[in-house]
């Protein structure tokens, strides 16, 4: 992946060069993804600005990286925006994140136990 020069509109071929995504992947994004709206100008041509490239990244590494479905994605990115009012995703991973949620997951199936067994009452003794 080459990295944008800061420039403020890029063509749909350099996006496609930069992200290493094709060109009609990046149509079809366009149409699956409400959120992926790039300008375009007089001639008809997409101009994707950076916040566009930055939703590109993110569509990729749900789709591509973490395995969602596109519904799964849209869903991922909805959320996203409600929660924080923006597009805001922690791109890199690490050990001791992926750990964490290891143990928490572990917490979680342990209290869904717990709540799925019968209820004790005073009846019970």
């Amino acid at each position: 992946m080459k990295e944008a020069s800061g420039r403020l509109y890029y063509s749909i071929g350099e996006v496609s060069e930069m992200l290493g995504i094709k060109s009609h992947t990046l149509h079809y994004w366009e149409s699956a993804f409400p959120s992926l709206k790039p300008h375009k100008n007089q001639a008809g041509n997409r101009c994707y600005r950076p916040h566009d490239l930055d939703t590109l990244k993110l569509i990729d590494k749900l789709l591509n990286g973490e395995g969602y479905s596109i519904e799964g994605a849209r869903k991922q990115i909805d959320l996203l925006k409600k929660k924080e009012g923006q597009l805001t995703l922690n791109l890199k991973a690490d050990n001791q994140s992926t750990e964490l949620l290891d143990e928490i997951c572990i917490e979680l199936e342990a209290i869904v136990r717990d709540l799925s067994r019968q209820p004790r009452t005073e009846l019970d003794g």
